[in-house]
């Protein structure tokens, strides 16, 4: 995905434009320096989007131009040096086929160029709520402060996952990212308290609670675990059931909280380990 500038457009518009109607006794002197801006304005265009059906037409008005314009500025400013200043010979007027070839040129590309542009695949995206839509775009994490992101620093995918779902309204994978990352600091959060790994089989959101409830675990932290599990977690995972964009939002939010919470907390109890239960199981809820 690559970032486009719309005022790129403008640029070449105003750029081109003027090549369509050149003056019938115009001179090198008269159209070299928009000529040559213009050459630019192409090249530009197709460095920054990818076009198709346009770039014969700008091929042809590129080679119209060029028939004319040195492509090297100093030789194109030479040229009109070379032209100027013979005081005893007039600058010569454009040939016809060279000033016809370049307007007939424009007139082309800005035809094609206005289909091409009309079936483009462009789309506004709605903001959604306060956050920055380039933010959710290419760096949602970025909602997480950064000293808490380093604690976890495997959640940022999913994080920017999410907030690329939540932009374009994919809003039950919001839901899937969320509680992945969610979880993955859950589960950091234990191993922090209880010094040891949880078994892979035992590895569910029930479990953790119990878990964290038998090892004394913030109070807070619990709850809020609890909340999510019960009223985004559970449901979501039923293929019936879907988020809808006001509930990506708000459980966007709420994972924020809930991951600067947990993080906050298994930092402040770092080094102050509690034994895992050595002996008996915890049963699948």
């Amino acid at each position: 995905m690559i970032k486009v500038s719309e005022f790129k457009l403008y640029e070449l518009a105003i750029a081109v434009h003027p090549l369509t109607t050149v003056p019938e006794h115009a001179k090198y002197s008269d159209v070299w320096y928009a000529w040559f801006t213009a050459r630019t304005e192409l090249q530009t265009l197709f460095h920054h989007r990818q076009l198709n059906f346009c770039y014969e037409a700008a091929n042809k008005l590129y080679n119209a131009i060029t028939v004319v314009v040195p492509t090297e500025w100093q030789e194109a400013f030479d040229k009109l040096l070379g032209l100027t200043n013979q005081q005893d010979t007039p600058e010569p007027e454009l040939q016809f086929i060279q000033r016809h070839n370049t307007v007939e040129a424009a007139k082309e590309f800005e035809t094609v160029l206005r289909t091409e542009l009309n079936n483009a695949n462009t789309y506004f995206i709605d903001p959604k709520g306060a956050h920055d839509t380039s933010a959710l775009l290419v760096n949602a994490s970025a909602h997480i402060p950064k000293h808490i992101l380093l604690e976890v620093k495997e959640i940022e995918q999913d994080i920017d996952q999410a907030g690329r779902c939540l932009l374009f309204d994919n809003s039950t994978a919001v839901g899937f990212h969320l509680m992945r990352a969610i979880e993955t600091v859950i589960y950091k959060y234990l191993k922090n308290l209880s010094g040891k790994d949880t078994p892979v089989k035992s590895r569910s959101w029930g479990v953790y609670i119990k878990a964290l409830k038998k090892l004394n675990a913030e109070k807070k932290v619990i709850g809020t675990i609890e909340h999510i599990k019960d009223t985004y977690r559970n449901p979501i995972l039923h293929p019936e059931v879907s988020l809808t964009p006001d509930d990506a939002q708000v459980l966007f939010g709420l994972a924020v909280s809930a991951i600067v919470q947990i993080v906050g907390v298994m930092k402040a109890t770092k080094g102050a380990t509690i034994a895992f239960p050595a002996t008996g199981t915890i049963a699948l809820p």
